[in-house]
Order: C-alpha cells, then structure tokens, then sequence
C-alpha cells in the first residue's frame, strides 16, 4: 500500500509524461518495482524541471534513491610507531 504523499505525485507523473509523449501504467508502478524504477530512471533525465522534481520525490519515497556512500576514512597506519 502506497502513503498518501506517493499517492499524491503519481497522477502529477502520468499527466507531466503525456506531455512529452510518454505513457505511465499507475497501477504497475505501484505494483512492480522494477516498472517503476526503470521508469522513472527514464524521466529523471527529462528536459522538464518539474517532472524532474516530481520523480526525484517519488524515487525517494519509493526508497529507489540508495544511502549516499560516505566518504572512504583512511585506515589508521599500523606500525607507524615503529
């Protein structure tokens, strides 16, 4: 089941991607993950800011977007006291 907040941006996809030609099953995006990644990987490089927006939001809430990875911390030498 999807939370309101998803609920909300998905029709705000659909009606932003007929505007650049593009059909968006709801009912799979909400059901298959991978439809829904694939599609949206697909109008994350849109032309629309909007659009853009939008998918970044969804992807996000879809849990699509992984942790960023930290930086790598040096490991401490061992044997510098040497």
């Amino acid at each position: 089941m999807l939370v309101a907040a998803t609920m909300a941006l998905l029709p705000k996809v659909k009606m932003l991607a007929k505007k650049i030609g593009s059909n968006v099953d709801l009912v799979r995006m909400s059901n298959e993950k991978s439809y829904a990644e694939a599609t949206l990987n697909e109008f994350s490089n849109a032309d629309d800011p909007e659009l853009v927006l939008i998918v970044i939001r969804l992807m996000n809430q879809l849990g699509l977007i992984g942790v960023p990875i930290q930086e790598a911390k040096p490991e401490p030498q061992q044997g510098a006291g040497r």
